[in-house]
């Protein structure tokens, strides 16, 4: 789990950006709330999860993350520290759920609701 942050795919020579991106933050985000529900059961001393919950939160951590990429685009905010649309649009490509119907400048367009759907991806 720690050495997800040095895994990059590639085509070639060429570095796959966006995948490799999307690999580290599932495996670093899905490591984290594994941490998480098993804190709340040793812990808190909660029962276990069923699958629906652990599948809901999981959708919930990921579209979160989604929604910070996206937010995490404001170079008026964040000046060059800001992430690219292209890098942003890299990453979540092919999982994003409704993404043929999305306008080009989804990932900065205010009111654009986009997301991960359950059994997508």
């Amino acid at each position: 789990v720690l050495a997800c942050g040095l895994t990059s795919f590639k085509k070639g020579n060429k570095t796959l950006k966006g995948e490799s991106r999307l690999y580290r933050i599932i495996v670093s985000e899905s490591a984290h709330l594994i941490w998480k529900l098993r804190n709340a059961r040793v812990i808190n001393g909660t029962p276990n999860p069923s699958a629906q919950e652990v599948t809901n939160r999981w959708l919930f951590t990921i579209n979160s993350r989604l929604n910070l990429d996206r937010l995490l685009t404001n170079s008026k905010k964040f000046g060059g520290k800001a992430l690219s649309c292209a890098l942003v649009t890299k990453t979540w490509q092919n999982i994003l759920d409704g993404q043929d119907s999305l306008p080009e400048d989804w990932c900065k367009r205010a009111g654009v609701l986009v997301g991960i759907s359950a059994g997508v991806g």
